[in-house]
């Protein structure tokens, strides 16, 4: 880094500055997202109302060791029902993909805990978000908990494509915004440095012609004008020496000159 121009130096830390920033933001903005659509996919499935006649089918197919079928009487195509027994053991509903028990699920089905919300894999290796609740049987005054819970579960897919698809708009915003930032440094580094290259400038002319009359333009009061105005006391500080010298000189010449004639 040492080795590179400070105008190139400058225009790196700005891109880079400008980098990380756009990047916390577009991390930061993509967490939210997900967050948000993870609360409202919970919430859809918490507030899915499983219809009792097809609960009930679904619950007497188990009840018959049948294989699982429910009836059609399911309220959305793209969510998955299936009743799990406290053994692990599931039914599921017509038209529905099976979903893996987890333990979480058959506790909840032992009536050891009242719900429980998590991700789980279908049998064929998709992911879905699952809900699941104990039955409870309902009737003339009575209620009481079953050895059974029903599972609710929709697929990932919209939410993953969604925070896909916001990941690359993302990271398109974010590779602009470093190459407007590498550009603004540019600019940057060469307005700000133009004073510096005309003090470089001025250093070459005097080296080259040895002309210490030269001054450079002062304008404001930040650290160039200040290194300007210490250049320019510098070479008038020389420029005198040097005429001093030559006055020097030619005073001993003079001196030196009449003893000699005489």
């Amino acid at each position: 880094m040492s080795t590179l121009a400070l105008r190139t130096r400058l225009t790196l830390l700005t891109a880079v500055a400008v980098a990380v920033a756009v990047a916390a933001a577009a991390l930061a903005c993509w967490l939210i997202t997900r967050d948000q659509l993870g609360r409202q996919l919970d919430a859809t499935l918490h507030g899915t109302r499983v219809p009792q006649l097809f609960l009930n089918s679904l619950v007497n197919s188990c009840d018959e060791n049948g294989p699982g079928v429910g009836n059609d009487d399911a309220p959305s195509s793209d969510t998955g029902y299936q009743v799990v027994k406290s053994n692990g053991s599931r039914c599921v509903a017509q038209n529905s993909v099976p979903v893996k028990v987890q333990t979480v699920d058959t506790q909840v089905a032992l009536g050891r805990q009242k719900s429980a919300t998590h991700n789980a894999k279908t049998v064929n290796g998709k992911s879905v978000r699952v809900y699941t609740q104990q039955i409870v049987v309902q009737g003339p005054g009575i209620t009481r908990p079953t050895d059974l819970a029903v599972m609710v579960s929709r697929p990932l897919t919209e939410t993953d494509k969604t925070l896909t698809t916001l990941a690359w708009v993302l990271l398109a915003v974010a590779g602009v915004g470093v190459v407007g930032a590498a550009s603004a440094g540019m600019w940057i580094a060469r307005t700000g440095l133009r004073p510096v290259d005309a003090l470089t400038q001025t250093v070459e002319h005097i080296a080259r012609t040895e002309d210490l009359n030269v001054r450079i333009p002062v304008a404001g009061e930040d650290e160039i004008a200040r290194l300007s105005e210490s250049f320019n006391a510098m070479t008038a500080a020389l420029a005198s020496s040097r005429d001093r010298q030559q006055q020097l000189i030619a005073d001993a010449g003079h001196e030196l000159r009449t003893p000699l004639t005489s």
